[in-house]
């Protein structure tokens, strides 16, 4: 048989008990959802901040890198231009007598230029400086000739005369006009190949200076498409880990927040429980008590409880009986149990029952119930 003090206690501490570890779950929930979300609110500052700086230094990087990229770019064009600077310095003074010689060559041949002018007999002199002395040694020998013959002063030795002045005239005029030629063509050739050097050298300063400014502006443009690039993929791999770092907080809030959720619904669950088990603990006691008040009514308590549950009644049998000694009317333990079951009065009590139940137990000193 259930005691009864064993039940109503074991009631309260089963009740007390389910509580305390549904209070001791629900707290540990609620410690651990607000751990992780402390945590979540701890870590995503620092993932975006390092996200930043991780791409502010990419981009700084690759600033730099283009700038670096840029300048080296302009000083090896500036490079280029100065030494087609200097290849002209020195082609200038080719460049100059060639455009001297070209004007010069210009001039000569123009229209009274030296060298447009025909040979005539006035520059025998000049060309054929021997001429008159080989002429009138030529006339004194034919002379002599004729005088040692005889035949001087005839009309055939004038004739011989005149022949040999002529052919030798013709002679040495066509040999006069070949010097002047030639040295005519020697002044033409000279000046064409002092302006032929002038023209080479200018087409040689001006095609390095063309190279050097084309290798200057390819390089420039180069630079520009190589800074260009590091830029782009310093922008896009920033942005990439910006977007990575903000998905990553924002996953660490959302597990944080269904953590903490869960924990919210994992709390409710156990102060739910909690409560099943208190009533749990509630019930049982109450079945015990109903389970020691039913062997009360069968009369299975002995001893000091029998006779503490005697006195106590008396006065209700007594008053169920219409008082005296002993001769009311019949009691049984059904009708007595019958108090204790709602709704079915066979007896109605005289007197409020009395909750105080220390009296039931041997050996309490509570007062004896009374009903």
């Amino acid at each position: 048989m259930p005691s009864l003090v064993t039940s109503v206690i074991g009631g309260i501490q089963g009740s007390s008990a389910a509580h305390n570890a549904a209070k001791a779950i629900s707290e540990g929930y609620a410690q651990a959802g607000s751990t992780v979300t402390q945590a979540a609110k701890d870590v995503n500052p620092d993932i975006l901040k390092t996200a930043l700086e991780a791409g502010q230094g990419v981009t700084s990087a690759a600033a730099t890198g283009a700038q670096g990229v840029t300048d080296a770019a302009a000083a090896g064009g500036q490079g280029a231009v100065t030494a087609a600077d200097k290849l002209t310095q020195m082609l200038n003074p080719y460049i100059a007598g060639g455009s001297q010689a070209m004007t010069d060559l210009t001039a000569a041949m123009g229209p009274g230029g030296s060298l447009t002018q025909p040979f005539t007999a006035d520059m025998m002199s000049k060309y054929s400086p021997s001429y008159q002395f080989q002429l009138q040694q030529g006339t004194q020998a034919a002379q002599r000739a004729a005088a040692a013959a005889g035949i001087t002063g005839g009309g055939g030795v004038a004739k011989a005369l005149q022949r040999y002045t002529q052919d030798y005239a013709g002679t040495a005029f066509g040999r006069a006009n070949d010097i002047y030629q030639g040295q005519q063509q020697a002044i033409y050739n000279r000046l064409a190949g002092v302006a032929g050097m002038g023209q080479t050298a200018a087409t040689t300063a001006g095609g390095a200076g063309i190279g050097a400014a084309e290798y200057a502006g390819t390089l420039g443009e180069k630079a520009a498409e190589y800074g260009g690039t590091l830029n782009t993929g310093a922008a896009q791999w920033a942005g990439t880990a910006n977007i990575n770092a903000r998905d990553l907080a924002s996953s660490n809030t959302l597990s944080a927040a269904n953590y903490l959720a869960n924990t919210q619904i994992g709390a409710k669950q156990a102060i739910a429980q909690g409560d099943l088990g208190a009533a749990s603990s509630w019930n049982n006691m109450l079945s015990g008590i109903g389970a020691a008040g039913n062997s009360i009514l069968a009369g299975g308590l002995t001893g000091g409880l029998t006779g503490a549950l005697t006195g106590g009644f008396s006065s209700y049998l007594n008053a169920m009986g219409g008082g005296g000694g002993g001769g009311g009317g019949g009691f049984t333990p059904y009708s007595l149990g019958k108090q204790f079951i709602p709704n079915a009065p066979l007896f109605a009590p005289q007197a409020p029952i009395s909750t105080d139940i220390s009296g039931w137990i041997p050996g309490g000193g509570g007062a004896t119930p009374s009903w």
